[in-house]
């Protein structure tokens, strides 16, 4: 027993200085950068995915500018549609009232043309009459006077002259005055009708301003529809970028967590073998150092699907191939969760990669995570036998689905 009490110290020694070497050995392959400075990255990271942030809620700002005013510039638009619409519908009108007004100054014109005809035609057979009566010689003033028997007789023949001339006179000044009024009425239709005319004119015009005004506001709304389209290429850019910090960020968080992880297994494998090369050199030949030999059991009470095993892997979030450190259960929430091994609860916290956490040394040289809890139901410190519950299945942490 004495042989062996001698073999047994310089094992555990050995045993301690292997431990202490791959402890220095991982610290040194991650001295490239501590968790200090990975946290400063992070820090630095999130400050920028904050200006991004404000970035794009800034351009979200001006794209519902943009959509208010190409709004307004719609309606304007429409209304403009609206007046012009109603600008044809006058001209159509007008157009109308002109043909209407040229059938009624042809209907006088034809009215004066056939009174001047019959004026015409009066005065010729009024001048016909008289140059017959002078170029027969037969009957004359003179004639009819020296003529008259008495003269009473030559008052009455004078008077009837007088009055055959006075009724033509009359048949001439009637037709002048009929004439006068038509001509009148046509003058006062063509009046209005350049009054119509004119109005057509004036809305010709307008016409010509509102279309002015319409393509104005294409054009505009054709502007607006660019600068929209160049917001949102600016803005989703931003949201890429924001993605990419956040997997940055993720990225980093997993790998500050391992990094302490690593660290505090380290000093937890370096304690546990102080403590067990201690207890070997109080130890009497009859007694042994402390140690675990249960096996691990399955976590849940039933098996589950596993979704990611350990190793290499398309991470399901960053979509970045990269190195995965653990096995996912796939379980529905709030499944029971119980400790693989007895041991020391040395972690139950929360944090950004893990969501809600519990981390239990097994005192053998193991320890165990169970990760994304909807919540742990053990405290740091605390003593668990194998099978106790220490938690129930979630999706808290860096996840989007149910498993532990």
């Amino acid at each position: 027993m004495q042989q062996y009490k001698g073999m047994i110290r310089p094992v555990i020694a050995g045993i301690l200085v292997l431990s202490m070497f791959f402890g220095l050995f991982f610290l040194v392959v991650h001295a490239a950068k501590t968790a200090d400075e990975l946290q400063q990255e992070i820090e630095e990271l999130e400050r920028r995915s904050d200006e991004i942030d404000a970035e794009r809620q800034a351009l979200e700002q001006e794209i519902e500018a943009n959509q208010d005013q190409t709004l307004t510039i719609v309606e304007e638009k429409a209304q403009v549609d609206r007046e012009i619409r109603l600008a044809h519908l006058e001209v159509e009108n007008i157009n109308e009232q002109i043909h209407s007004y040229n059938l009624l100054i042809a209907e006088k014109q034809a009215e004066l043309d056939k009174l001047e005809a019959e004026q015409g035609k009066l005065l010729a057979a009024y001048q016909s009459r008289m140059r017959a009566m002078q170029e027969r010689g037969d009957i004359s003033y003179f004639e009819v006077m020296i003529q008259a028997k008495s003269f009473a007789d030559m008052l009455n023949c004078r008077v009837m002259i007088e009055e055959i001339a006075h009724a033509d006179q009359r048949m001439m000044d009637d037709i002048r005055d009929m004439a006068a009024v038509v001509m009148e009425a046509k003058d006062a239709l063509a009046a209005e009708k350049l009054n119509i005319e004119q109005k057509k004119t004036e809305l010709a015009e307008a016409e010509a301003v509102l279309a002015e005004k319409r393509a104005r506001s294409d054009a505009l709304l054709i502007e607006l529809h660019a600068d929209k389209e160049k917001l949102i290429e600016e803005c989703e850019k931003i949201i890429e970028e924001e993605a990419s910090l956040s997997d940055q960020i993720a990225a980093l968080e997993a790998e500050r967590t391992e990094i302490l992880y690593q660290e505090w297994l380290a000093a937890q494998n370096q304690n546990n073998n102080s403590q067990n090369s201690s207890s070997g050199s109080d130890s009497t030949g009859d007694e042994a150092p402390p140690s675990n030999n249960q096996s691990f059991l399955f976590p849940m009470a039933y098996c589950t699907m596993l979704t990611s095993a350990y190793g290499y892997r398309i991470h399901p979030i960053t979509g970045n191939y990269a190195f995965h450190n653990g096995v996912d259960l796939a379980a529905g929430t709030g499944t029971e969760i119980y400790a693989t091994k007895s041991g020391t609860v040395t972690t139950a916290e929360e944090n950004y990669v893990y969501g809600n956490y519990v981390v239990i040394n097994h005192l053998d040289g193991y320890s165990s995570l169970y990760g994304h809890m909807t919540r742990f139901t053990v405290r740091e410190g605390e003593y668990v036998e194998q099978g106790e519950l220490i938690g129930y299945v979630g999706s808290t942490g860096g996840r989007s689905e149910n498993f532990v």
